[in-house]
């Protein structure tokens, strides 16, 4: 099967770094990303290229383990990871652009179902669901970061 891709944006009143800082701390994951169960540091590093993340999203009753690795990391610009392992090869990032109202903060994701026919029924199921979860955790991180004190 081929590569799938998605994204989600949201326009944010507040600077890129605030954004990117906000982004770049793990512990925000789980509050924010509905199915997300887990996302938490393999060893010391945190942020930067090569942290290393366990990642775990329960998709239409399914656990999706993998281990995610940043490759990008360019404050206040752009982030991005590759992962490691898991049932579903994928790649993403988010990008962060100034704009004259504040941040523009878009999250793409590009993944490789498993070529088996299971793989690709789950891969649409999750699709399906991902989608939506994406755009709604930006919308609620904008609401979020909007309201709160700089």
């Amino acid at each position: 099967m081929a590569k799938l891709e998605f994204s989600a944006s949201a326009l944010m009143r507040i600077s890129p770094e605030r954004a990117f800082d906000y982004f770049a701390d793990h512990r925000h994951v789980a509050e924010v990303l509905q199915g997300v169960t887990r996302w938490e540091p393999i060893g010391s590093r945190t942020t930067g290229v090569g942290a290393r993340y366990e990642v775990e999203l329960v998709a239409m009753g399914f656990p999706l383990r993998s281990v995610l690795r940043l490759d990008r990391w360019r404050r206040p610009h752009e982030m991005g990871w590759v992962s490691e392992s898991g049932l579903i090869k994928q790649e993403g990032g988010f990008t962060f652009t100034k704009t004259a109202e504040g941040v523009r903060v878009e999250l793409r994701i590009a993944y490789e179902p498993p070529a088996a026919a299971i793989g690709a029924l789950i891969a649409r199921q999750v699709d399906r669901v991902v989608r939506g979860r994406l755009q709604r955790a930006l919308e609620r991180i904008r609401d979020t970061l909007e309201s709160a004190p700089s």
